[in-house]
C-alpha cells in the first residue's frame, strides 16, 4: 500500500465531505504539498496526500514512473503505479465512508499523469480531477482505454506557456483530443514555468473545485 496521510477538513459539512487525493510530482513527496493546500483555502474540503511507490535521488523524493530518453513515460510503470492508486483509492474510500464521487484527484506533472490515468481508464467517477502541469500516457489510445465512467470525468487541465520541461505545445493537443472524444475538460493556461502560480491558478482551482462541489 502506498505511504499516505489523511488530514480532515477544517469546517467539515455535516456529513459526506469532499476529500482531494494529492499526487506529486517527479522527485517530490507528499510534504512537498502539504504547504500548498492552505493556499486553496477550502476548509471544508479534507486532503489525502501519497507517496509515488519508487525512490528517486538521494534526498527522500519519488517517482510514479521511469522517463525513457525521449522523455516519454515508460508505460509499465505507469501502469504499476495506478494499479498502486487503485488499491490506495480503495481504502481511503473505505476509510473516510465516502463515495468516488466526493473525492477528487489533484496531481503536480509525474501526479498529473497519473491523476488522468486512474480517471480515464476508471469505472468510478470522481468529484473531478485537477491536472497541474502534466500530461497524458499513451493518449494515442483513447477511446479505446477509456474505464467505463472515463469520458463522464470532469477535468480541469492547466499549463504554462513558459515551461520548459513539458512544453505547452506537447500537452494542448492532448487536451484538446480528449474534448473531441466527450470528455469535460477545461483547460487554462498561464505565463508561469513548470510550477504551480500561487495566484490567479490556485484561485481558478478553487473556483472550479467549488462549483463542482456546489
Amino acid at each position: 500500500m502506498l505511504l499516505h496521510e489523511v488530514f480532515p477538513a477544517r469546517r467539515p459539512p455535516s456529513r459526506n465531505p469532499y476529500h482531494g487525493l494529492v499526487l506529486h510530482g517527479l522527485g517530490d513527496s507528499m510534504e512537498g504539498w502539504k504547504p500548498a493546500i492552505p493556499l486553496f483555502e477550502l476548509p471544508e474540503v479534507g486532503w489525502v496526500f501519497a507517496n509515488a511507490p519508487e525512490e528517486y535521488g538521494p534526498y527522500g523524493g519519488y517517482s510514479w514512473f521511469d522517463l525513457l530518453p525521449d522523455m516519454t513515460p515508460d508505460l509499465a510503470g505507469v501502469r504499476a503505479s495506478r494499479a498502486a492508486l487503485d488499491g490506495l483509492i480503495d481504502q481511503v474510500l473505505a476509510d473516510l465512508k465516502i463515495p468516488s464521487e466526493r473525492l477528487f484527484l489533484l496531481g503536480f506533472s509525474q501526479g498529473c499523469l497519473m491523476a488522468l490515468e486512474v480517471a480515464l481508464k476508471s469505472d468510478r467517477a470522481f468529484a473531478g480531477v485537477v491536472g497541474i502541469s502534466g500530461w497524458v500516457a499513451g493518449a494515442e489510445d483513447y477511446p479505446a482505454a477509456f474505464g467505463a465512467a472515463g469520458q463522464s470525468q470532469h477535468v480541469l487541465m492547466t499549463h504554462g506557456s513558459l515551461d520548459p520541461m513539458l512544453p505547452i505545445a506537447l500537452v494542448q493537443p492532448q487536451a484538446q483530443a480528449l474534448t473531441a472524444l466527450g470528455v469535460d475538460l477545461e483547460w487554462r493556461e498561464y505565463a508561469k514555468e513548470h510550477t504551480l502560480d500561487q495566484g490567479r491558478e490556485v484561485a481558478d482551482i478553487r473556483a472550479w473545485m467549488r462549483r463542482r462541489m456546489a
